[in-house]
């Protein structure tokens, strides 16, 4: 699986598995954010580096990460139940340079492929 695959898998996972995210995890994305921002950079190798650090310290989210990559996509979030929508959303509006950055890594390789 390519760098770009992950990148893309953990968007998804970000966007809609908030459930997988436990407090420690939801508090470690700051680092992680500050780390991918960091490396704007690097190579997409360097990121999923970063990320697969990052995503070893938070089994759940590593396997889901993982599962998205084989085929078994993670499933989108599906009708609006509420609540679930606010949580759905958190992650992308608390750490937007984190979505934005891995997004923009993924657009810049599109064309590549």
């Amino acid at each position: 699986m390519t760098p770009e695959q992950i990148i893309k898998s953990f968007l998804v996972v970000l966007r809609t598995k908030p459930n997988l995210f436990s407090e420690s995890a939801t508090k470690a994305l700051k680092t992680l954010e500050q780390d991918i921002v960091a490396a704007e950079n690097e190579s997409n190798q360097a990121i999923l580096n970063i990320l697969s650090r990052w995503c070893n310290r938070y089994p759940e989210i590593g396997e889901a990460v993982q599962a998205g990559t084989r085929g078994k996509a993670t499933p989108e979030a599906s009708q609006s139940q509420g609540d679930e929508n606010i949580l759905e959303n958190q992650f992308p509006r608390e750490f937007p340079r984190l979505v934005e950055s891995l997004e923009k890594r993924l657009k810049s390789e599109n064309p590549k492929n």
